[in-house]
């Protein structure tokens, strides 16, 4: 089989085959994830990766806009909170068309369901823990509870909802740092961006050149 792009990430390799179908091999070339699953698969961290199901994604970041066919008479959705309220309302109505998430281990086994509308990137990370979104609500999930041979480490107090991180329009906010030492700034750069534009540059992201 001939791969269009290929990575090993200790002893799995995530390929992208000639026809655009993501699959998992071990170091011999042998399939662990069947090509063409999954919609996508991230690379192994901790030795977990995120996969999404076919399908839209639902996200907004790089979309400039959307034409809706479905009104009496075709006409163009723009700026972030419109393509947001779009999106939510389309997937409410078709959800069979948008992606869902999940976290696989290196032997293929989705150790979390892949049900899940969003789950934050963690590849290269040095973390713990991701946040997993269903529903418009957040929470941590603990990468030790998904591959028991990671040591366990204390866990964050975590209360806020997606929408207090993602939708108050205001990400230069002081109340980002809690006491527990979390930078919600950094961790909307890595959610927003899903790794795309490198680290979080540090405090005060001008987010303006993703277009919302």
């Amino acid at each position: 089989m001939e791969y269009k792009s290929y990575k090993t990430y200790g002893n799995v390799i995530v390929a992208q085959s000639s026809d655009y179908k993501w699959g998992v091999l071990d170091l011999e070339g042998n399939e662990i994830v069947p090509f063409g699953k999954y919609g996508w698969i991230d690379g192994f961290d901790k030795g977990l990766a995120r996969v999404r199901t076919h399908g839209n994604s639902g996200r907004v970041a790089n979309t400039i806009a959307i034409i809706d066919l479905e009104s009496d008479k075709a006409k163009v959705v723009e700026g972030r909170e419109n393509l947001e309220d779009f999106i939510r309302l389309d997937k409410a109505k078709h959800p069979e068309q948008y992606a869902k998430w999940g976290i696989i281990n290196e032997e293929g086994e989705e150790v979390l369901p892949v049900e899940y509308d969003d789950i934050w990137n963690f590849l290269g990370k040095n973390r713990f823990s991701t946040k997993v979104v269903k529903d418009g609500e957040s929470h941590e999930v603990y990468f030790h509870d998904l591959n028991p041979s990671l040591p366990v480490r204390g866990q964050r107090n975590i209360s806020r909802s997606y929408e207090d991180y993602h939708c108050d329009g205001d990400w230069r906010n002081d109340d980002w740092r809690n006491d527990d030492g979390i930078d919600y700034e950094e961790e909307t750069w890595y959610a927003l961006t899903d790794g795309q534009y490198g680290d979080y540059p540090g405090p005060g992201v001008d987010y303006d050149f993703l277009s919302f």
